[in-house]
């Protein structure tokens, strides 16, 4: 038996080859839509859980921007943590423009902290282990407060002039919550276009950002913010603050101490970032001692340009 051929007019065939497009066309429009579907299913979970909200908050002025980003932990894939901490982008090194470094040479070996202006474009805080001893007793020299430019690049080196140092102070040495330092620059920064506002902390749960380098910076010197939660601790039902510090988690993995931490809703420094190992994020909180600190040498800082007004 003779199988039996059909052909196709010209004309039919363009016609069925029309059709089959559009159903092939029809059937990756479906597929699109799903994937797109269970895709926002996924970040809605995700942003539920707070831990991928990519959402612009409201700011403190035209050039402050706080992007949301997840919270971090060492256990997330790369792709995640790409989304947890980034580079600042260009709109927000003006308002953070005052943040830099400060290193120091100590046993012959470079230590480094972050460090923020505040009150004057001369007046720094940072931690004070920066400035602690050496193994062999030797006291750090060399220290220069940096700025750093969006390509890493040193924009200025400026000289400290003098630490003044909680641990310092009589039965301060090494406590945890003490661990803070204002240091005086031998002159203004000219590349940092704002101080940074510095608050009390209220001790109750915050969604904030922290901005920092890496402990090392010969190796990479690019600043970078991380977004988070720092939490409240409760004693009888009551917020708290602790000589341990308050835990938050930040991606915070090589970035030096001292770095800012501050609350997304105000824009206000509630915080300084430290480790105290590799374990523990911890952020320790304005005291007495820093305000005083700080509001002494704003003081001395005006009454020498009075003198130098009536001089001239």
């Amino acid at each position: 038996m003779r199988a039996r051929t059909i052909s196709l007019s010209s004309s039919a065939f363009s016609t069925r080859k029309n059709a089959l497009k559009l159903a092939l066309f029809g059937g990756v429009l479906a597929i699109a839509a799903l994937a797109s579907i269970q895709r926002a299913d996924a970040d809605t979970a995700l942003c539920a859980n707070g831990t991928a909200c990519e959402n612009d908050l409201p700011s403190r002025s035209e050039d402050q921007h706080f992007f949301r980003f997840s919270t971090a932990h060492d256990q997330v894939s790369h792709h995640e943590n790409s989304l947890r901490r980034t580079e600042l982008s260009a709109k927000d090194y003006p308002s953070y423009s005052g943040v830099g470094v400060i290193a120091c040479t100590v046993d012959g070996k470079q230590r480094t902290s972050t460090a923020f202006l505040v009150g004057a474009f001369d007046i720094g805080v940072t931690v004070a282990h920066t400035f602690a001893n050496g193994a062999d007793g030797s006291e750090p020299t060399d220290c220069v407060y940096n700025s750093l430019d969006s390509l890493g690049q040193i924009r200025e080196r400026i000289p400290v002039s003098y630490v003044k140092s909680q641990w310092n102070e009589t039965g301060a040495a090494g406590q945890m919550a003490k661990d803070l330092a204002v240091v005086r620059l031998s002159e203004p920064s000219r590349y940092a276009q704002r101080t940074m506002p510095l608050g009390r902390f209220s001790g109750d749960s915050a969604s904030v950002v922290m901005i920092g380098y890496k402990s090392d910076i010969d190796a990479d010197s690019i600043k970078r913010k991380a977004r988070g939660t720092v939490y409240e601790r409760r004693e009888n039902g009551i917020v708290v603050s602790s000589a341990t510090g308050f835990t938050h988690d930040m991606d915070s993995r090589d970035i030096a101490a001292g770095a800012p931490v501050i609350d997304e809703t105000t824009g206000v420094i509630i915080g300084i970032h430290i480790q105290p190992d590799a374990s523990r994020n911890t952020m320790i909180t304005m005291n007495d001692w820093l305000e005083a600190t700080i509001r002494s040498e704003m003081q001395a800082r005006r009454e020498t340009q009075a003198t130098e007004a009536r001089a001239n």
